[in-house]
């Protein structure tokens, strides 16, 4: 269920009403445990996860109205969505003599014609969903993590395709850890930091890949952005932080064998540090004969930042 509330001006009845979807208020409460064991395994807990200590009743929920304002509940929160290809509503929403509504493109794609009646469908405006999907204000999913944006509606999505709150997952199988890249990168360099190479942007440094091992993450020194080198039928560099656009960072793998040495030269895609994330467009396919006697491949890297001057790459 989606919480509405409504306020008027009780100075003037004719104004229109706003509606901003609301979030319940919660505070997370300790309750102290019972006995010495059970407060170290809550400890432990609460330590392993920096995500869940956030007190989220200092984060905007929405508006309030002291006088005149009423809460209404919306049972179906589809009707803020197309019915055709169930994506949130944007200006100008179009319906037909029926009431039936579409988005714009949903009209082009049936060719006006109205699927729920048959009537003609594209040319009349519906002014009052209009105004609905103009005025909802909804809070960024990414709220537990942090970000306190409220956002319109129809704009959601957009906003948290660019979200620097964006959660992304510990790319070590094992590992549970899930929260803001800043988090992330704080929480490789508590736990896994045995596991991480370091480096240095705009500088070439060597590591060595065994044929099992699937990835190998790398962490800059200075701003602890995070990166993963992947292998499987391919290798390619991937920064973990969806926030960051494609592009951003260039980067450079030499590889050696038999005689022959192969570089190649790419721009990093983001990751959100899940293993079954899409793969990347762009990829350095090694041969087999590069892998040294007990299947190791060394591999020459340097990852650029986008302030710096590449020659290979424009």
């Amino acid at each position: 269920m989606v919480k509405f509330s409504i306020f008027r001006d009780e100075g003037d009845e004719e104004d229109d009403e706003e509606f901003s979807i609301l979030s319940p208020k919660r505070r997370r409460t300790y309750n102290p445990p019972q006995s010495s064991s059970s407060n170290s395994d809550q400890q432990q807990r609460q330590q392993s996860s920096e995500d869940e200590a956030v007190d989220y009743s200092d984060f905007p929920v929405g508006h309030t109205n002291s006088g005149g304002s009423i809460s209404v509940i919306l049972s179906d929160p589809d009707v803020l969505d197309c019915p055709i290809c169930f994506h949130p509503l944007t200006i100008p929403v179009f319906q037909c003599d029926n009431g039936h509504i579409a988005c714009s493109s949903c009209c082009i794609s049936i060719c006006n014609k109205c699927p729920s009646c048959c009537g003609k469908i594209g040319n009349n405006r519906c002014r009052a969903i209009e105004k609905v999907i103009e005025s909802v204000q909804v809070s960024c999913s990414y709220l537990r993590y942090g970000c306190r944006d409220s956002i319109s509606y129809c704009k959601k999505h957009e906003h948290e395709e660019k979200c620097i709150y964006a959660p992304c997952s510990c790319p070590f199988p094992d590992c549970l850890f899930r929260g803001s890249p800043r988090r992330l990168s704080s929480h490789m360099c508590k736990e896994h930091v045995d596991l991480v190479t370091r480096f240095r942007y705009n500088s070439m440094f060597s590591v060595s890949l065994g044929m099992d091992e699937k990835i190998l993450v790398l962490q800059e020194e200075k701003d602890g952005i995070l990166f993963i080198l992947s292998q499987g039928n391919s290798i390619a560099v991937r920064c973990v932080d969806p926030s960051v656009s494609n592009g951003r960072f260039a980067y450079d793998l030499v590889s050696s064998g038999g005689g022959t040495s192969l570089k190649f030269q790419s721009f990093t895609h983001c990751t959100t540090g899940q293993l079954n994330d899409p793969p990347p467009v762009d990829y350095f396919l090694i041969p087999d004969y590069f892998y040294q006697s007990g299947g190791c491949l060394k591999l020459e890297i340097c990852i650029w930042s986008k302030d710096a001057s590449h020659a290979g790459i424009t």
